[in-house]
């Protein structure tokens, strides 16, 4: 018995609407909670931003409060990170560092980020990366 496989044009379609579906499960807000709920970093963000390399970005950030501070998980163009922070005064300090890096592909970049929540509730950061003389930065919107 010879299984048939789909036409070309059937399978990019299901390829197509495959990524959609991930792309909206990726970024649709968030219904579980994330911690406390007065706090204003805490929850899922949409983030637009430039790396310290001047490659602009968008995607999603997700800030839980965590036993020593916060975590930190990013789904950006052409890459996944995680981070842990801490804050002081109104600012998130934070330690982050890119998830699978793949040599020659995605290095290993790592570094460092600080973000303010805006007076219009939108948070503001700057990132640097070990090794790079400038500096990044991203706006985010909160999500839901």
């Amino acid at each position: 018995m010879r299984i048939r496989l789909p036409s070309v044009p059937v399978r990019w379609a299901l390829g197509i609407i495959l990524f959609v579906l991930v792309f909206a499960w990726f970024t649709a807000p968030n219904p579980i909670s994330t911690g406390d709920e007065s706090d204003p970093f805490v929850g899922r963000w949409l983030v637009n931003g430039t790396d310290a390399f001047g490659t602009e970005y968008s995607g999603s950030l997700n800030i839980a409060a965590a036993d020593d501070g916060y975590a930190l998980e990013w789904i950006v163009t052409g890459a996944l990170a995680s981070g842990t922070a801490e804050r002081v005064g109104e600012e998130l300090l934070v330690d982050w560092s890119r998830v699978n890096p793949q040599p020659g592909v995605f290095p290993d970049v790592v570094g460092t980020a600080r973000y303010r929540i805006d007076d219009d509730g939108s948070l503001v950061g700057t990132s640097t990366v070990f090794g790079e003389p400038a500096a990044g930065s991203e706006l985010g919107e909160p999500v839901g």
